[in-house]
């Protein structure tokens, strides 16, 4: 037992002995600093083994954390085998900082090595900005200090952001003007500095004539009581209106929505309704009417120099007409209907409004528009028309029965329709204007809708309608020069006053200028006419169909004009009755 003991222990002790030896070794081959003879004889075995290049090394580390094999350390301990060793036994005469300065001087080389990037990072076109980069996409060229303004260069078009997205608006840019952006795109619309100038002394004017909220201060004795502020009280009065500087509001100042509508420089002389008045702590306003059309509210003014207190109704005058009409169509053994218009204040009143066949009353929309097209250069008074066996149809008219071919001046053709109302010479016009896609539009225009002029008489694809209101509003348009404008209306007008035949003025007294355009059918008589009387002016237009009796049409339809002719007057004398 003792010597199996005594052999255990042996072999224990042997290999710890072993292992002892082994570290030793090891130790001193890995601490040991090697010295310079050793060192270079190492070097010189390395550098006769296979030479590896930066590359190939990185490429070998750049996975791998730890190697093993013994070239991989040929960099290291080159580098622990250059470095200077300043022990003591290792001294020379050589300044110790001269000796480290100039063996870093040999350790640095002419050309470093790169650095472990990516092979595409040492592309000549990475330093490049090319066309089609991000960069170029939305380039920032310059920032306004304000309001998040900057300029940017887009597919080499400069143009202006904010908050970074393109600006549609009015900008400022400096020394040149307010200019229109669309898209961060500078528009042709905008003003110079000048201009922007004249404006800004046009607002600052307007808002000194315009009521402005000021506060106002009061004092109550409980806050729980109430504090009457302004009143609002119904009234019913008339005025003529003659200051053409005041404003017009929609509602009184310091209310809601109160807004400027307009001035009064198109209402001199208008006779107003005054429905309400408003009065607050300071300033009274009235709310007016032009019959029964809302206008707005106008300042009150007591000392006459405004407007002026006057008996007549425009509300009165629209009732009347209406209630005279009513009884007088009764008497009619008829389908009529009727519209009665004042001129002055194009104030309108309808009586059985309908569409009805207009007959030759539709060719005062094809004179306007020959006349619309004299103002545009379209037509000429002397441009020749030639007439072929195409153009002629029966009816009114007297040129029907002449020779193909015979040319005829557009304004002679004027004067054959407004004179005898003829068709042929109608039909003319119609085709020189273009039909009724040109005619139609600009009837439209001027809000007559239930008005239509397609085709031609006697064609198979006619289609002429309209109203009484619409015809009636024609005329008061046309007396207003609001047709065509200035002469064009005038110089219509003077050829309507030729017409022959009618029915609305056979009865109107000489004292009163009138001029009309009548149609007739198989089952129609229509006239439209406009008298302009020493009290005022209106327009007129009565439509009939189906009469029992069609010869007695005329006279009754004249007896009617007779009694709004009339009444108009008898009531529009009250305009001038001064009220005390």
């Amino acid at each position: 037992m003792e010597k199996d003991n005594m052999k255990r222990y042996g072999i224990i002790g042997g290999i710890a002995i072993g292992i002892i030896v082994v570290l030793a070794v090891i130790f001193f081959s890995i601490g040991q600093p090697f010295t310079n003879k050793s060192a270079n004889s190492l070097g010189e075995e390395f550098n006769q083994a296979e030479e590896i290049t930066p590359a190939e090394l990185v490429e070998q580390h750049r996975y791998d954390t730890l190697h093993l094999q013994p070239k991989a350390s040929v960099l290291i301990e080159d580098l622990r085998s250059s470095v200077v060793n300043v022990g003591v036994a290792n001294r020379t005469e050589t300044p110790l900082l001269t000796e480290v300065a100039e063996n870093d001087e040999e350790l640095t080389p002419e050309e470093e090595l790169p650095e472990i990037v990516p092979w595409f990072y040492f592309s000549p076109n990475v330093a490049l900005v090319s066309p089609t980069s991000y960069v170029n996409q939305e380039r920032l060229l310059s920032e306004e200090s304000l309001n998040g303004f900057a300029w940017y260069e887009v597919e080499g078009e400069e143009l202006l952001y904010r908050n970074e997205a393109p600006y549609t608006g009015w900008h400022n840019i400096p020394e040149e003007g307010w200019f229109y952006f669309l898209e961060g795109k500078q528009q042709d619309i905008g003003f110079s500095l000048e201009e922007a100038e004249e404006l800004n002394q046009h607002r600052n004017m307007l808002l000194n004539l315009v009521p402005t909220d000021a506060p106002d201060f009061f004092f109550i004795e409980r806050p729980y009581e109430y504090t009457k502020m302004s009143e609002v009280k119904p009234v019913d009065y008339s005025i003529l209106y003659k200051a053409t500087d005041s404003l017009i509001l929609s509602a009184p100042p310091k209310t809601q929505n109160s807004t400027m509508i307009t001035t009064t420089e198109g209402f001199y002389d208008m006779p107003m309704e005054v429905v309400a008045e408003y009065t607050s702590f300071d300033e009274e306003w009235l709310h007016v009417y032009i019959g029964y059309e809302e206008l707005g509210w106008v300042r009150k003014d007591e000392t006459g120099t405004d407007y002026v207190e006057t008996y007549y109704s425009e509300r009165e005058l629209l009732d009347t007409m209406e209630a005279v009409i009513w009884e007088e169509i009764g008497m009619i053994n008829a389908n009529v209907g009727a519209s009665f218009i004042n001129n002055e204040t194009m104030a309108q009143v309808d009586i059985n409004n309908q569409q009805f066949w207009p007959a030759s009353t539709q060719k005062i929309y094809v004179l306007g528009e020959v006349y619309h097209q004299y103002k545009t250069g379209e037509l000429s008074p002397d441009t020749y028309v030639t007439m072929t066996d195409w153009d002629k149809v029966p009816g009114a008219g007297i040129i029907q029965g002449q020779p193909s071919g015979s040319m005829y001046t557009v304004d002679e053709l004027v004067d054959l329709v407004t004179i005898y109302s003829d068709n042929t010479a109608a039909n003319l016009l119609i085709d020189v204007v273009g039909g009724g896609y040109v005619i139609n539009p600009h009837i439209h225009q001027l809000g007559l809708y239930e008005t239509y002029v397609n085709g031609k008489y006697y064609s198979e694809d006619t289609y002429f309608t309209t109203t009484p209101h619409d015809a009636a509003r024609y005329f008061a348009l046309l007396d207003n020069n609001q047709v065509n404008g200035e002469p064009w209306d005038a110089m219509l007008i003077n050829k309507l006053t030729m017409n022959t035949h009618n029915f609305l003025r056979q009865d109107i007294p000489s004292s009163t200028t009138s001029w009309n355009k009548s149609g007739l059918g198989e089952t129609e008589q229509n006239d439209i006419a406009t008298f302009i009387t020493p009290y005022g002016a209106y327009s007129l237009a009565v439509y009939t169909s189906y009469p029992g009796n069609y010869d007695s049409i005329s006279d009754q339809v004249g007896n009617l004009s007779l009694r709004v002719h009339n009444v108009f007057n008898e009531l529009r004398s009250q305009l001038w009755i001064s009220v005390e």
